[in-house]
């Protein structure tokens, strides 16, 4: 039987265009919905492991996973993308890509190897031998199911990758929160780390029945390759940029004030990316279907743009505020010298989800090179912001990369909309109200904190997040015009009701 005609559930995407708005809605929220269940399965995790753990394990941890990080920025290429955003696919094409990642991840794991004794040399510490060699292994299992993953998401089936994201989350962080509490200390952290993608692989093997064969065909993959090439090279000096603060303070700064930074940075990304991310994971084939209907493509991603500017800003705000009862509450007392950088970190974090949506609009309309140019010169003004941030410690480092994301923001804007489907006008218009109402929010938050200093920390923190959110939301009712804005959220609520009664 021919490969293609077998698979064809898998390649083809026509039945997806002809009905997006409930594929993009219905995977949105089974997305989102697999993200709130992990978000609470993290935090709980994080609660338990931060009263078992030390600052010191997460810093050998983070000075590992630093470097890792980096190398394995290569094992993908790019590829995964491609394969979600092209048009056309063949099953040459997938099974061709499939033995490129699993060759470029043992590659890559075989680096990460052998690197393991330079970066016990660098940090001068012994223990990092056989966390990297450890995770050198975890490298090489996750190569077998990119494109599973790609597949998957290519025919926006979140509904069941949602599940194996949950499955793989709690599966690993109950084998990381059994070793913390035998004693293994950072080895449980590694452990979390390292069984989570395996779990993973195992899962979407089981669920997609694509399976690869013996042999490789170098034709009709150029384009794909060539496609990746510029996400890689995007991924590679961004994750350069990104994670040269973790390098330059567990140099110079020590293992235990990495361990303060980087729990403080996670601490606060976690609501972001549990919103951002199946965002973006519903919006990449979404949009990318669309690239060609510039009307359509403006109102999905205006749309897309407003709801992340609509969650995540508030939300920023609110952990800024109340960072020392956040510190407290979910990692403990001894992590509270964590509180004045959360603080420092909430100021870039507070444009940085819409920052990052030029980046996807880049990607879904199939310019990878002016995407990987963007990142050289974002990587470029920021890694330099950190070198002259390092003279005063984590809080150098916090206050550099706020003035160089608030720096960038605009010219970076102008270049990536130019010969866009959008203006900059109508990106800008999109996050304005939401970032002028969170601020106005964030002013009644201060308020109560204000009042209630030195008070029960849950208390004030349930307080806080009910202020906050009846003066954001009361603000959204202002006006007509602001409750024709807020009626987009609305609009997919209802969307999502009425499709759930006609199931029933």
């Amino acid at each position: 039987m021919n490969r293609d005609k077998q698979y064809n559930k898998w390649l083809e995407t026509s039945h997806l265009t002809q009905d997006l708005k409930s594929h993009s809605i219905s995977g949105g929220f089974n997305t989102v919905a697999g993200q709130i269940l992990s978000f609470g399965i993290n935090i709980l995790s994080t609660v338990i492991l931060a009263r078992l753990l030390v600052p010191g394990d997460y810093g050998l941890v983070a000075m590992v996973t630093t470097i890792t990080g980096f190398i394995t920025v290569f094992k993908d290429l790019g590829l995964s993308s491609a394969v979600i955003q092209t048009k056309e696919l063949k099953d040459d094409q997938v099974n061709s890509i499939f033995w490129i990642s699993v060759g470029v991840s043992f590659v890559i794991a075989l680096i990460v190897s052998l690197l393991a004794p330079l970066l016990v040399a660098f940090y001068q510490e012994d223990r990092l031998l056989n966390m990297t060699l450890v995770f050198a292994a975890s490298i090489f299992v996750t190569g077998f199911s990119l494109q599973h993953n790609a597949l998957m998401k290519r025919q926006m089936r979140f509904k069941t990758l949602s599940r194996i994201q949950i499955f793989s989350t709690v599966a690993s962080l109950l084998t990381g929160m059994f070793l913390a509490w035998k004693g293994f200390g950072y080895w449980s952290i590694v452990a979390i780390s390292v069984s989570n993608p395996i779990y993973s692989t195992i899962s979407l093997w089981f669920v997609c029945d694509w399976r690869p064969r013996l042999g490789f065909n170098s034709k009709g993959i150029k384009t794909l390759v060539s496609f990746g090439a510029g996400l890689t090279g995007f991924d590679l000096v961004n994750y350069f940029s990104r994670n040269m603060d973790n390098v330059l303070i567990g140099k110079f700064s020590g293992s235990s004030a990495l361990g303060m930074y980087s729990k403080a940075y996670q601490l606060l990304l976690l609501p972001i990316t549990q919103l951002r991310d199946p965002l973006n994971a519903v919006a990449l084939p979404a949009l990318s279907n669309l690239q060609n209907d510039k009307w359509k493509y403006n109102h999905y991603f205006c749309r897309y743009l407003f709801t992340l500017a609509f969650f995540s800003m508030p939300i920023v705000i609110y952990f800024a505020i109340f960072s020392n009862e956040i510190i407290f509450i979910v990692l403990g007392q001894k992590w509270i010298a964590a509180s004045s950088i959360f603080k420092l970190l909430a100021i870039s974090a507070f444009i940085q989800p819409v920052a990052s949506t030029q980046g996807l609009l880049l990607i879904t309309t199939g310019k990878a090179r002016k995407y990987f140019y963007l990142g050289i010169i974002n990587s470029t003004l920021v890694v330099a912001g950190f070198c002259v941030g390092i003279n005063w410690g984590t809080t150098g480092i916090a206050i550099s990369y706020a003035i160089v994301t608030y720096a960038l923001f605009i010219p970076l804007l102008l270049y990536s909309l130019k010969d866009s489907h959008l203006s900059i006008f109508q990106f800008l218009e999109e996050i304005l109200l939401p970032a002028v109402f969170a601020l106005i929010s964030g002013a009644g938050m201060f308020f109560v904190r204000a009042n209630l200093e030195g008070g029960n920390s849950f208390v004030i923190c349930i307080i806080g997040f009910f202020v906050g959110a009846i003066i954001y939301i009361g603000l959204w009712f202002l006006t007509n015009f602001t409750r024709k804005k807020i009626n987009r959220i609305l609009e997919i609520g209802q969307f999502l009701i009425k499709k759930n009664k006609l199931k029933a």
